[in-house]
């Protein structure tokens, strides 16, 4: 209750919607499991920001780690007790299962060289976005603590969104105005009994002004743009900010909290390598073209200044640190 980083009700954001992570972090679990399982070891397995225990059910199922100890730490109290109830149930076969409440920017949680396998999944942006203070210094002081509790030989998976490889490079944004309402200015969604009513109402170009008010003063970060033509001229970084997020209207007041592209690939293995840890030729970003197809280039379209068209960049990261 007195953590800089939680509010008062156990969560990182008043607004944010349990049941809607909720529901995406069981959903998402089975593909992120496919990625990273060969890249597990036994024995202390340690799931940071563990949301309703998804992925540590799908350990517990592999029979690779039915002598390992599981271990998951959740910050949010809406999810923490998710993962309890589930173990209450009976859903977990292994014995050796382990919950606990915990914002792992605090003291240290385990003791040193104790852990084997850390995995972080859709975590390290959030670290990044709260950060109580320098959010670089912040990183690297979870990265020195994950360093200090991992056992030699032990492992850090860490999979998660990412900047673009050219943050800065410049890039004019077409975006369809014809999907929805367009008007005249932004709005202050705390006062809308319906913020996610009224921002599902609105154009993919009208939210990008939304986004820019929303994002500056949420996520305390620049987000700048001139216009050409009509058309909005920012950085590659703040573009994929947007486009990434432009389609959370449940969630907006809290996804404005954060930022998905404050580092790039190259940026968090640095990250890592500063605190110790040898980054493995596995680790690369990567592009989620799903998301690219079905939610993006049907509405928007990236270009130079001069016109070129700009292929879409990488939007996430599997990053396969070892100590």
């Amino acid at each position: 209750m007195n953590d800089p980083v939680v509010g008062d009700d156990g969560g990182l954001t008043t607004t944010r919607d349990y049941k809607t992570y909720a529901d995406a972090f069981e959903t998402a679990a089975d593909r992120k499991w496919l990625q990273i399982k060969g890249f597990v070891r036994p024995g202390r397995i340690l799931d940071i920001g563990c949301a309703t225990g998804a992925t540590l059910q799908l350990v517990d199922a592999d029979p690779r780690f039915h002598e390992s100890d599981l271990i998951g730490v959740e910050v949010a109290r809406h999810l923490y007790a998710e993962c309890v109830h589930k173990k209450e149930q009976g859903l977990f076969h292994n014995p050796n299962v382990y919950f606990y409440q915990r914002n792992m920017l605090g003291s240290a949680v385990f003791p040193a060289r104790s852990i084997d396998t850390t995995l972080t999944l859709a975590l390290t942006h959030e670290v990044w976005s709260y950060a109580d203070g320098s959010r670089p210094a912040t990183v690297r002081r979870f990265a020195d603590g994950l360093f200090a509790h991992t056992a030699p030989g032990g492992v850090w998976v860490n999979s998660d969104v990412c900047g673009p490889a050219e943050p800065d490079r410049p890039v004019v944004l077409e975006l369809d105005d014809s999907d929805g309402a367009n008007p005249a200015d932004v709005t202050d969604l705390g006062v809308l009994a319906d913020p996610a009513a009224y921002m599902g109402g609105l154009s993919t170009r009208a939210r990008l002004f939304q986004f820019a008010r929303d994002f500056r003063r949420n996520a305390s970060v620049p987000f700048e743009y001139s216009e050409r033509d009509g058309k909005p001229v920012l950085r590659l970084a703040d573009a994929m900010d947007f486009l990434t997020r432009k389609d959370y209207v449940d969630n907006w007041l809290s996804e404005t909290h954060e930022q998905f592209c404050g580092l790039d690939f190259t940026g968090w293995c640095d990250i890592a390598k500063q605190a110790g840890f040898t980054v493995d030729p596995a680790s690369k970003p990567w592009r989620n073209d799903w998301v690219i197809t079905n939610r993006i280039a049907p509405v928007a379209s990236l270009t130079s200044p001069d016109g070129t068209p700009v292929d879409w960049p990488d939007t996430h990261q599997l990053l396969i640190a070892r100590r």
